[in-house]
């Protein structure tokens, strides 16, 4: 999505109202998302490098705001303070946000946000009554120009100039002062303007593409009066928008050179831009930084399991010491004090065996310091093994929840799984998780019908232990065999089930689970039944008996419902 100037501009504008309203809260809602509730209105802000932006909105959802010192800062800060101006910087992509109110102590404060939606830089910074930078989202030192607590803020150096206070002629000695084409000369020239919207001016005005100066000057002077009434319209709150194969275009300039397009208001533009493209790639960003963080637990235990097999495999010949102790033990008699070491026979095998003895230490003594040595062994090996089933169940349920988080379709689903990530030690917990948890409201399971038969999928392991533990006891429950999947349940609904039944139930299996990109996939099939938890077992994880296995091929078989 192209956020310029020139857009900000345009969401600028349909924001303005909101002069004079209070601001009541603000959230952080992603690692570079927020949400600020005023009095009658909210707005979205986004400074993900990718895809920032702004437009007005309203919070969707009750997922708890994230706890840094950004956030804090402006909530300590900011709310219940004022807004009572907007403006941005020339046509740059810089909007400055002044907010007036008083502080714990009745004192009158003034505080200004300064949002930079400059791709990789973009950043929101708090300024004091002086412009001295109170708190930054990112702060950064770079040859250019300093961000950092404490420090003047000035606005990041452009060669470009903005078209406002330009007049008509102004605006064409610039450009014919470029050999550039035109398009490009427009973008290099002013603030304001991507080469997206460069492109579309030229196509708009139906122009060549060429040299300014080799333009008719009536033809110039009317592409620079086209670009002053641009910069002069910052009351104009509309986009235009285009519905194409590639995906869904949004531009200050009228798309009608490429085909239909609607004027809309800007948040709405935005906003069905991000439903088309940036939304999916925040689902990816998201499903990404979380999976990093789950592999990264993986790696660990895997590490530990490694450890934990060497030390199991160094104590594989401890029953030794066992054998040692009971062969003193028995010819303690005729041992003589403190040897170096003993040559007794084995009765078991009838060979001689050599015994290695501290000489410091009786017969007796040695035999119970062998007894020790097993002992404690023993105590280890049981100790060594038990935690390995431990983490290789640990390890498991991770492959699980990796995938399960995977299979989410939406940004609501993948906060489902907060509570999951959170007991796993994934994520932190925040403070008022649990009533947050409360308020937040679930997706439910995907649902498909087919020939008269409802089937039931899991979206996540918590919901996958609800829709098994829930059905009924002849309900059918399958699930990808030997990997990670979501569980699936077909109500019987006291209905004879069909082959054909059965099959689709695979299919839904088999596509919901990790083998979904292999073809083939194993599937096992059982009544509810026979499906049981461990006690202390994690979401989603279960145990079954007399199943049925079925093999079906994704390659060859699509599967369809509601």
């Amino acid at each position: 999505m192209v956020f310029d100037g020139l857009t900000l501009q345009r969401a600028a504008a349909e924001i303005s109202d909101s002069r004079g309203m209070q601001l009541k809260q603000q959230y952080q809602i992603g690692r570079t998302e927020f949400f600020f509730r005023l009095s009658k209105t909210g707005i979205e802000v986004s400074i993900n490098p990718s895809s920032p932006y702004i437009a007005k909105g309203e919070r969707k959802h009750n997922s708890p705001s994230l706890e840094t010192p950004f956030s804090l800062f402006l909530r300590r800060h900011l709310n219940g303070f004022f807004l009572i101006n907007l403006e941005q910087k020339g046509m740059d992509r810089i909007l400055r946000f002044d907010f007036e109110g008083r502080d714990a102590f009745g004192e009158k404060k003034q505080y200004s946000l300064i949002m930079e939606f400059i791709g990789p830089g973009s950043n929101i910074v708090v300024l004091d009554e002086q412009d001295m930078i109170a708190q930054a989202f990112r702060e950064m030192v770079t040859s250019k120009r300093t961000i950092a607590r404490g420090l003047k803020y000035y606005s990041p150096d452009t060669p470009c100039k903005s078209l406002r206070g330009l007049s008509r002629e102004e605006i064409k000695s610039h450009l014919l002062k470029s050999t550039d084409i035109l398009s490009s000369a427009i973008r290099k020239s002013f603030t304001g303007f991507s080469r997206a919207t460069a492109e579309n001016i030229i196509g708009y005005l139906q122009l060549e593409d060429i040299p300014p100066e080799m333009i008719e000057e009536e033809r110039l002077s009317e592409a620079a009066e086209f670009l002053s009434n641009l910069s002069s319209n910052s009351s104009d709150n509309h986009l235009f928008i285009l519905e194409g194969e590639d995906g869904t275009e949004i531009s200050p300039i009228p798309l009608d050179h490429k085909n239909r397009c609607e004027r809309v208001r800007a948040s709405e533009a935005i906003k069905r831009a991000l439903e088309s493209a940036g939304i999916e790639t925040e689902i990816d960003r998201r499903k990404t930084s979380i999976v990093r963080k789950i592999e990264k637990s993986s790696k660990r235990i895997v590490k530990l399991i490694e450890k934990l097999e060497k030390e199991l495999a160094e104590l594989e010949n401890y029953e030794v010491y066992r054998r040692y102790g009971e062969l003193l033990v028995a010819n303690l008699y005729r041992l003589k004090e403190r040897q170096k070491e003993v040559e007794l026979e084995d009765w078991e095998t009838g060979k001689m065996t050599t015994i290695s003895l501290d000489k410091k230490l009786t017969p007796s003594e040695n035999a119970q310091l062998f007894f020790k040595y097993f002992g404690k062994s023993h105590r280890k090996e049981l100790h060594i093994k038990k935690r390995l089933r431990v983490l290789h169940g640990e390890s498991e349920y991770l492959e699980q929840l990796k995938e399960m988080l995977l299979q989410a379709e939406s940004i609501d689903e993948i906060r489902e799984f907060s509570s999951e990530l959170e007991e796993a030690g994934i994520i932190r917990k925040p403070k008022n998780a649990r009533n947050e948890r409360k308020k937040l409201k679930r997706s439910g399971p995907r649902i498909f019908e087919r020939d008269g038969f409802k089937y039931l999928v899991g979206r996540n392991n918590v919901e996958n232990d609800e829709i098994t533990k829930n059905a009924s006891r002849n309900d059918i429950w399958f699930h990808a065999r030997g990997i990670p999947g979501a569980h699936v349940i077909l109500k019987r609904a006291g209905i004879e089930i069909s082959v054909d039944a059965i099959h689709f139930g695979s299919l839904l299996a088999a596509k919901y689970s990790k083998g979904r990109q292999s073809g083939k996939v194993d599937v096992v099939y059982t009544e509810v039944q026979n499906v049981k938890k461990p006690k202390g077992a994690k979401p989603g994880m279960v145990l079954y008996r007399s199943g049925k296995t079925i093999t079906v091929d994704l390659t060859k078989e699509m599967v369809e419902g509601n």
